[in-house]
């Protein structure tokens, strides 16, 4: 059964929970809430701040382009945040239960997606603050937040679950496989509707 969406109280835990492990003031164990409550709080985030990433996205090609948009695209890309979060969670947790890691999936995915969502919610008040300020000034930060976020998540996988190097770099990667196939497949979509 899936749980109601998490209370703002949750929330800020979580993206403080994400803080202090990306800072190294503590493991996973300590810092998360690791149980089915903790799976879904971290699914919802993600949901929630891929919807407002998607909502911003989706308005801002509005406002780009001159004629009509197809009215279908926010709902699309809300679709495809849904099979994301679905689709790694269970490739996630049978790639453990293969190598025998299976009591470690909430150890992982948990912290994995609340990381995620405090990089997407830093990377968007910096594109926020770039229509203000200089924009220039916001690249390195993000590039810095990019290599910060990519050595915690692998700190996951590798400390946390006990995952070789390359084992935690591959669980990366196949969230980036599957994030860009999601992506090119929707395009691909969009355009030959």
């Amino acid at each position: 059964m899936i749980n109601p969406p998490p209370s703002p109280f949750v929330v800020k835990d979580g993206f403080v929970s994400a803080f202090k492990f990306m800072s190294k003031k503590g493991n996973v164990s300590s810092i998360f809430k690791l149980n089915n409550n903790g799976f879904w709080d971290s699914c919802w985030i993600v949901f929630f701040v891929n919807a407002v990433v998607s909502t911003l996205a989706s308005y801002g090609i509005k406002a780009n382009l001159d004629g009509d948009i197809q009215s279908g695209i926010l709902p699309r890309l809300l679709l495809i945040t849904v099979i994301d979060i679905c689709l790694f969670s269970i490739l996630v947790n049978t790639i453990f239960e293969k190598i025998g890691k299976g009591e470690f999936f909430y150890k992982f995915i948990i912290p994995f997606n609340w990381i995620q969502s405090f990089q997407a919610v830093l990377m968007l008040s910096f594109a926020i603050l770039g229509l203000i300020l200089p924009p220039s000034i916001f690249v390195f930060f993000g590039i810095g937040v990019v290599i910060w976020v990519t050595f915690s998540l692998w700190r996951i996988g590798k400390e946390e679950v006990g995952l070789s190097g390359w084992g935690a770099t591959g669980m990366i990667f196949l969230s980036v496989v599957i994030e860009a196939s999601l992506g090119m497949f929707s395009r691909s979509l969009s355009m030959t509707m």
